[in-house]
């Protein structure tokens, strides 16, 4: 780890700013990364870099008042400067919406989770024998292009009430596309923050296997087809219903799927959904950006609405307590809803194979690209298929399509689930965020145009 970020480089920022802020009610964040980052295109290594970033919010609260600043420049001079900034900006604001009190206890959550085995493993030159070692099995007519990072990241939270909250993590982010001289692509990728989690020769000879694959892609009419959603695509579409539908927000500005449906059966019974950081295949961080404890949150139950994330904000309009689920503590921090991070969706008793293999007639997604909400309220998402859209005949692939974009509730495509595959997968969301989820099979799926 580089000295960089250290817990008492942190915990000095914090304690400097509060000292300049004295007097007012204050909160400090501060997010530091470093990355090492190995990246390859045309089946050749032609990036090594190492990079470092910190950043400091202050936010300062004087009655229904609050400013915050945000900086990159952490030297003494530089932190005075934004604290007298957020201080001064607080005479020019109009009187906002009641600030609910800050976060005091417990005094301290640190959490420090550093593989040691992964700061060995991914050392530049241990990255450039890994991805040539994948290169080397591609035939001619074959390229490929990607990225092998190792990251180390810092979030450290501190108030005038004397809380100090620490969390350091590392992991490895992996990404490969595989591309054919004719045009058609795979895709993988794997991530971890335990160095025997990660198969990175597996996961490049999954795109491989893809590009192979992905030739002479038929085209097909728009229209409902029964599909295979692999984890990637899965990770896809629960991104974007965390951001449109899992928060208390949502419900509060009755602009979300669930709102008025708490309690009752919105998704298939083989849909469970928790937001749980514990889970030890999502990446940990025990509190939020406002210092509050994290807690875990069944969000679907056995296809049942049971719970919502909350921020300070939010669970004071409801009158309940937050789950530690805030991405901010500034003035603009309310328009960001609360949302999960470390979502886990519960696995099924099939494989990946086996539900293909069971399969008379669909189509299997490896990823979604370009994907937007088109009506919130009814989940509706639409988006293009990517690197790899096949053709499943008789449990059996039967060949390449061209990709398709689809346009679906997914309130509509969740209650359609036939199967849900046992082995699971971590995607992204964010830094400090993973989801680890299942394929899912899901009749009468709607595509509604061709990629062109």
């Amino acid at each position: 780890m580089w000295p960089m970020l250290s817990k008492e480089r942190a915990y000095a920022i914090i304690d400097l700013v509060l000292e300049e802020a004295k007097g007012y009610e204050t909160a400090v964040i501060v997010q530091g990364g470093n990355e090492a980052l190995t990246r390859f295109a045309n089946s050749e290594i032609h990036q090594n870099v190492q990079a470092s970033s910190m950043d400091v919010t202050i936010a300062v609260t004087r009655g229904h008042k609050r400013s915050a600043v945000t900086t990159g420049l952490c030297t003494p001079e530089g932190l005075r400067r934004a604290t007298g900034e957020a201080l001064a900006n607080l005479e020019f604001l109009p009187e906002g919406e009641k600030q609910p009190p800050l976060v005091g206890t417990p005094p301290e959550i640190e959490t420090v989770s550093l593989d040691a085995e992964l700061e060995r493993e991914f050392t530049a030159e241990n990255r450039a024998r890994l991805v040539a070692r994948t290169l080397a099995t591609l035939e001619e007519g074959y390229k490929a292009f990607g990225t092998l990072a190792y990251n180390v990241n810092l979030l450290a939270v501190g108030n005038s009430r004397g809380i100090r909250r620490l969390a350091i993590q590392n992991s490895v982010n992996y990404t490969a596309l595989v591309a054919s001289a004719g045009g058609g692509t795979g895709y993988a990728e794997a991530r971890s923050h335990r160095a025997g989690d990660l198969d990175l020769a597996g996961a490049f000879a999954r795109a491989y296997e893809k590009a192979r694959l992905n030739r002479d892609p038929a085209e097909l009419e728009p229209g409902p087809y029964t599909v295979i959603l692999e984890p990637l695509a899965v990770g896809n579409i629960l991104a974007f219903l965390s951001l449109m539908g899992f928060s208390g927000k949502s419900v509060q500005d009755r602009a979300g799927f669930l709102t008025g449906k708490m309690g009752e059966r919105v998704f298939s019974e083989k849909i469970s959904i928790t937001d749980d950081h514990t889970d030890p295949n999502t990446f940990t961080l025990p509190f939020d950006f406002e210092g509050s404890p994290r807690r875990k949150v069944t969000i679907i139950d056995k296809g049942v609405a049971r719970e919502l994330t909350y921020d300070l904000n939010t669970a004071l309009k409801d009158g309940t307590e937050t789950t530690g689920h805030a991405l901010g503590i500034s003035p603009m921090s309310g328009m960001t809803p609360p949302v999960p991070l470390h979502l886990v969706m519960a696995g099924g008793d099939q494989s990946l194979e086996e539900i293909i293999a069971g399969t008379g007639d669909g189509l299997l997604v490896t990823r979604f690209n370009y994907m937007n909400p088109v009506n919130p309220r009814a989940a509706q998402l639409t988006a293009l298929t990517r690197d790899g859209l096949f053709r499943i005949r008789d449990g059996k692939i039967a060949g390449a399509v061209k990709n398709m974009r689809f346009t679906e509730s997914m309130l509509h495509a969740l209650n359609n689930v036939e199967a849900v595959s046992r082995e699971r997968y971590r995607t992204g969301f964010f830094n400090f965020g993973c989801y680890y989820v299942p394929a899912l099979k899901i009749n009468d799926f709607h595509f509604t145009g061709k990629s062109g």
